[in-house]
């Protein structure tokens, strides 16, 4: 359901599962499939983490931060590598430059 924040456009999804993640797992793949749209966020990060482009920068830094964050707490929480990785192919846009 589209959600106004106030101050960015949000949606906010209730949708029965086993997990939440298998829940945003399976929301991320049908949005990707049903509307060519990617979804990159939940909204919870604040924007001025991501400052730069650079591949070696704080985005960068924050990124890879992010990322083993997410895979520890993960584990804490019981879910598999297969787990992340699912999220990940359906969260992840699709290449057209060859790679």
């Amino acid at each position: 359901m589209p959600t106004d924040w106030g101050y960015c456009f949000a949606l906010e999804c209730e949708r029965p599962e086993a997990t939440l993640l298998d829940a945003v797992t399976d929301t991320v793949a049908e949005i990707r499939r049903e509307h060519g749209l990617v979804m990159n966020s939940l909204g919870i990060e604040k924007p001025q983490e991501w400052c730069g482009a650079d591949k070696s920068g704080y985005g960068a830094n924050i990124t890879a931060h992010l990322f083993l964050m997410a895979v520890h707490r993960d584990a804490l929480l019981g879910y598999t590598r297969e787990d992340l990785v699912r999220l990940l192919d359906a969260a992840t846009p699709e290449q057209t430059d060859g790679r």
